[in-house]
């Protein structure tokens, strides 16, 4: 899946990524026809009710199988005339329409876009490997996290987190010679070569700041239809400079090698839908080099079944298995729970694809943690923007998962609506996998 021919940049970068300029967005449907973990999240709003004005838009930071529940919910006790609704990438499930029993024509969305040098490519290896009829949310993110880590891997010589986190930059960002996914096998030589390289990805160039984050990011504007999610945009937030690559240090890979990467995603609970997805194109790279390359590839799977206590368990025994390098977790809760509590203690790089928290910037994490996709500070404003040109919204409620990434995401928009004129009617947390969403639907909406 290629990036949305319908490009241009209305938001421009105005000095660092979280601060930004808004310009007009223009042509995006207001009719629309692949993160992180439930973890533990605190105590959110549940809001007042009580029988007053509905808000022009309903905000929802939510995931797959609690969606379901609760848009049934919605569309059973409202209709699909009764507010537009906005929904972020956690939700980007093209089975949703299906599995709900509703077009949700009235639902569009926001989600970290793929659009590195090599998302064609990467497109259609991942369609040929798997049975999939489409490229999913999060899942060029994953490719990517891999990749690194094993050209990382390859370059250090050693299976040691410490050497592999070192060399993540010495791979990633400008300075050596560019190859892209379609060049992976021959970056995996040069890496195992000791030569400067310069990874630029599927889902961006994937270039590295201080703090572990990508330098540059895009979205897209999505919608639902009966045939699943179509693109209805895209936003591009320009670079925030290139942070040098680091000199090499280590000694390079002989033959017979055996590089070993772990990979942490959730395979079943509430992310489960998206996080399949997201495994398997965290283990194509591997796949991809098997039979190429003069090293073996080891991985090894661990299931963080949607919560943080099980991804931090699951960590664990990956690292007793001796990895020295995970890509996960999926959730942002699961993501700073597992830095704190095992990559940091145990020095082992973690690469999260979806992970997307503001929070995780500022992680105490030894610069063993690093990401792939966007931080949400940016796509609460694209959140925003879209409220407010598109859909002409002057209030707003959210409703949102009551986890790091669900509070992160919905402050981050509730900021942005503010500063651009809109008013918040309600905030309201829920948990996942609940029986019926009504009265947090009922409070959302001031009902």
């Amino acid at each position: 899946m290629g990036p949305d021919t319908n490009r241009r940049t209305f938001l421009k970068r105005t000095g660092a990524l979280t601060s930004l300029s808004l310009v007009g967005l223009s042509g995006c449907s207001t009719q629309p026809s692949d993160g992180g973990d439930g973890g533990d999240g605190g105590g959110g709003d549940g809001g007042d009710g009580g029988g007053g004005e509905t808000p022009d838009v309903l905000m929802i930071v939510g995931y797959p199988q609690s969606g379901v529940q609760l848009f049934k919910d919605f569309y059973s006790d409202y209709g699909d005339d009764t507010v537009d609704i906005l929904v972020t990438d956690g939700l980007q499930d093209g089975s949703l329409p299906g599995d709900v029993g509703n077009d949700m024509s009235n639902v569009q969305g926001t989600a970290p876009s793929a659009a590195g040098p090599g998302v064609d490519f990467f497109g259609d290896l991942f369609l040929e490997e798997f049975d999939y009829e489409e490229v999913g949310v999060f899942t060029s993110q994953a490719y990517d996290a891999s990749a690194v880590q094993i050209l990382a891997n390859l370059m250090a010589g050693e299976n040691d987190g410490t050497a592999i986190r070192d060399h993540m930059r010495v791979v990633a960002n400008p300075g050596g010679t560019a190859y892209g996914p379609s060049e992976l096998p021959e970056a995996a030589e040069a890496a195992a070569a000791g030569e400067n390289i310069q990874y630029e990805g599927a889902s961006s160039n994937v270039n590295f700041d201080e703090a572990g984050d990508i330098t540059s990011a895009q979205y897209q504007v999505f919608g639902f239809s009966e045939d699943g999610v179509e693109t209805r945009d895209t936003v591009d937030f320009g670079g925030s400079g290139e942070i040098p690559q680091p000199e090499p240090q280590g000694s390079g890979s002989g033959p017979d090698r055996t590089v070993r990467l772990g990979i942490l995603q959730p395979e079943t609970g509430d992310l489960g839908p998206l996080g399949v997805a997201i495994r398997d194109g965290a283990l194509l790279p591997a796949i991809q080099l098997r039979d190429s390359i003069d090293q073996t590839i080891e991985t090894q799977v661990g299931d963080t079944q949607s919560t943080a206590q099980a991804a931090v368990n699951a960590a664990n025994s990956l690292v007793s298995a001796g990895f020295p390098s995970i890509t996960g977790p999926a959730g942002s809760e699961a993501t700073i729970q597992t830095a704190r509590n095992v990559y940091v203690d145990n020095q082992v790089v973690g690469c999260s694809p979806s992970a997307t928290s503001p929070d995780i910037t500022d992680v105490d994490d030894d610069d063993f943690l690093f990401r792939t996709p966007p931080s949400d500070a940016l796509q609460g404003q694209v959140l925003a923007q879209v409220a407010t040109e598109e859909l002409g919204a002057s209030t707003a409620s959210t409703l949102y998962l009551n986890n790091s990434y669900g509070q992160a995401l919905q402050e981050s928009f509730v900021t942005a609506f503010e500063d651009v004129g809109g008013s918040i009617v309600q905030q309201v947390g829920f948990e996942s996998q609940q029986s019926s969403y009504t009265s947090q639907l009922n409070s959302a909406l001031n009902q």
